[in-house]
């Protein structure tokens, strides 16, 4: 299985999980919060496959992401956010698409978007340190989810000898 077949198999599993808990979740377009600020961790695969989003945007949002790039921080709004919207949406990396939802990372840890600290996300059921509802009982963390499918899968990448898994936040990668 290839990784755009893979994502396409994650993305119908994450919607059945965002429908489920779509009471709880505020996300829409025009909110970027959880873009504006962030390390981004992804993989190298990741990092690859949101390099051919960026090969197929037009010429003018390319230098706009070159633009972002160069006056790049850590800790600092995604460089391929550009108007509020992210502009490789399709190739964007899993802690995106994942993002809004609460899940245990291990049996005794809930993660909560970020965004639940000011007001957003799960923030009507959610108290500062407990949530009040049964998040998802599985860890959406990028490596986790890696790691499951692609051996699941027996994902072999054309170029196997550079796929990695090890997990760097967006600005190591392009810095």
């Amino acid at each position: 299985m290839d990784y755009e077949s893979f994502l396409k198999e994650l993305d119908i599993k994450l919607a059945d999980y965002f429908n489920e808990y779509k009471d709880f979740i505020c996300c829409k377009v025009g909110c970027s919060y959880c873009c504006e600020k962030g390390d981004y961790p992804l993989s190298d695969i990741e990092l690859r496959y949101i390099m051919k989003g960026y090969i197929e945007l037009d010429n003018i949002t390319k230098q706009a992401v070159q633009n972002n790039i160069k006056n790049i921080k850590k800790g600092s709004t995604c460089p391929f956010l550009l108007d509020k919207k992210c502009s490789i949406y399709p190739f964007r990396p899993i802690i995106c698409r994942v993002h809004g939802l609460a899940y245990f990372c291990n049996e005794n840890i809930v993660k909560v978007p970020h965004c639940t600290n000011i007001g957003k996300n799960y923030a009507k059921v959610y108290s500062g340190e407990e949530i009040l509802i049964e998040p998802i009982n599985e860890n959406l963390d990028t490596i986790n989810i890696l790691n499951e499918f692609i051996t699941k899968n027996q994902f072999i990448s054309s170029d196997s000898s550079k796929t990695t898994f090890e997990i760097r936040n967006l600005f190591d990668w392009l810095t």
